[in-house]
């Protein structure tokens, strides 16, 4: 993919191309013969709940053939029908719409047949989605690079509305002098009050915050010796932020799975206020001998949950890569008086020694039943492990445990999740296509807990992901567009001249 300033032309010309498209063939193939299985389809659109407010599904038929026809048929009757020599099947957005209008909160059903060399039509087992009625929210915001070690990399923090294909820089390493880009979050998942994090060649690096349609830099480090801010939640409200410190080292491995990896040999947790800018590593969220990371704010403000492992090695080394394999982080939560910024006592909710796995990236639900985790073999960068898997705990009911949001836990590479506004949608990064490249995935969670299907985020050339050597970090359910210009983020942020590589650091 190649550097946006707009609307993706290829996407672009794809859907135009189905607007074309669209009605021919609008009467099914005669005389086919049934095959009792569902079509193969890439993306995999079978058995999923999605959004009523989605882009359309456009798809990839794979199975051999000459011609292509696919019809899909609305709750109400309504149908959408594509046709051709091409395999790929690409929906024009308004008749898609109103598709999906017609169908909320019930069925859609895909009929896909395909012609052989003879030109005998076979038709598949219908496709069978439900359209759900609670939509999702309109944007996502993630980072999007190639995954390779320099800093010489397309790197940016880009926007896409997910009732179209249309996509934004928000800001690019470029228009920074090749500084580092990373952990954007946002406040309440408002896109006019959100921060990002710039990094330069040394390692240090500021925060960019932006409320009331202004950029301000700050620097988020009490002393000159500390790591500035990297992952970070808003407080509702709006009123604090906490970050984590990171003292990050990356290493690769000769042999083996993953090649590349990387550790947090020190971190630490910081709690800023937005109005001064005041930055305090609290020492209740900080004791001694413990690395914590990975906060996330309860809905109502009165908790903290976080990451954190014992340290098991002397504290001046710096890659204590042996102890890697053992490096277990456990959930646990500490209270707080929004009002005061004090903290009170710190309790374990879930222990790794009692899942046996890496406890990560704890997310609550807004709506404050649910807090979906990431489960990994070991360490605290799940998006390198083999295993790393979501699962889900019930905040309403103890003893809290956690539990798969698939059957089990899976080499899938589930990591970087995000709930939408009302609770109803969970997007991730999921490394399931081939291991190397994270994409955005959606799921539905119903209000009982129970979960969806996963599907990828749909492009209007659905064969984009299998051309692709870029990868999607940190997807953010966004309610609306980030209006902010990317020169006003750059100005604040500023221009530092970057090497050509960060010895040990990851981009």
């Amino acid at each position: 993919m190649r550097r946006t300033t707009g609307r993706i032309t290829l996407g672009l010309a794809v859907v135009a191309a189905a607007a074309l498209l669209w009605g021919r063939g609008a009467v099914p193939p005669r005389d086919a013969s049934s095959l009792d299985r569902a079509p193969r389809l890439a993306p995999d659109y079978t058995d999923i709940t999605l959004p009523p407010n989605i882009a359309p599904l456009n798809f990839r038929i794979a199975e051999p053939g000459h011609r292509f026809y696919a019809r899909w048929t609305g709750r109400d009757g309504r149908t959408l029908a594509v046709g051709g020599r091409r395999s790929v099947m690409c929906m024009a957005l308004r008749p898609w719409r109103r598709l999906l209008a017609g169908s909320s909160g019930g069925d859609l059903t895909l009929d896909v047949y395909v012609q052989d060399a003879a030109g005998h039509w076979t038709r598949f087992a219908p496709v069978i989605d439900h359209v759900a009625a609670e939509p999702i929210d309109d944007h996502l915001v993630y980072r999007f690079f190639r995954p390779v070690y320099t800093t010489t990399t397309p790197l940016g923090i880009y926007q896409r509305d997910l009732t179209s294909f249309e996509t934004h820089p928000i800001l690019r390493r470029e228009k920074i002098g090749g500084q580092c880009l990373n952990c954007h979050a946002f406040a309440d998942r408002r896109p006019d009050r959100f921060s990002l994090q710039t990094r330069n060649a040394t390692g240090g690096g500021a925060m960019v915050l932006v409320q009331g349609g202004q950029a301000t830099k700050i620097d988020t480090r009490s002393l000159p010796s500390q790591k500035p801010a990297a992952l970070t939640t808003w407080h509702p409200g709006g009123k604090w932020i906490i970050s984590s410190r990171n003292w990050i080292r990356q290493y690769f491995h000769e042999a083996g799975s993953p090649g590349r990896d990387a550790l947090d040999a020190r971190s630490g947790l910081t709690l800023i206020d937005v109005a001064s800018h005041k930055t305090v590593d609290p020492p209740e969220i900080n004791p001694p001998g413990y690395l914590p990371t990975f906060p996330c704010w309860s809905p109502d403000g009165l908790w903290l949950y976080f990451s954190r492992v014992k340290r098991t090695w002397p504290e001046n080394s710096t890659m204590p890569v042996a102890e890697q394999p053992t490096v277990l982080y456990d959930l646990v939560r500490a209270a707080f008086d929004p009002d005061s910024g004090t903290w009170g006592a710190t309790e374990t909710v879930l222990a790794a020694a009692d899942v046996g796995y890496s406890i990560l990236q704890p997310r609550v639900s807004p709506d404050g039943h649910w807090l979906v985790v990431t489960l990994a073999e070991y360490g605290g960068f799940p998006i390198f492990r083999a295993q790393a898997d979501l699962a889900m705990i019930d905040l309403t009911q103890r003893p809290w445990r956690a539990v798969s949001l698939d059957s089990a836990v899976t080499t899938r590479r589930d990591t970087w999740h995000s709930w939408s506004s009302n609770s109803r949608w969970l997007v991730c990064s999921r490394k399931a296509d081939n291991g190397l490249f994270a994409r955005p995935y959606l799921r539905y969670i119903g209000p009982d807990g129970r979960c969806g299907k996963a599907f990828a985020l749909p492009q209007a050339d659905p064969t984009w992901y299998d051309r692709s050597l870029y990868t999607f970090n940190v997807p953010e359910l966004v309610n609306g567009a980030v209006t902010i210009s990317e020169d006003a983020l750059a100005a604040a942020a500023g221009r530092e001249r970057q090497a050509s590589t960060e010895a040990g650091q990851s981009p």
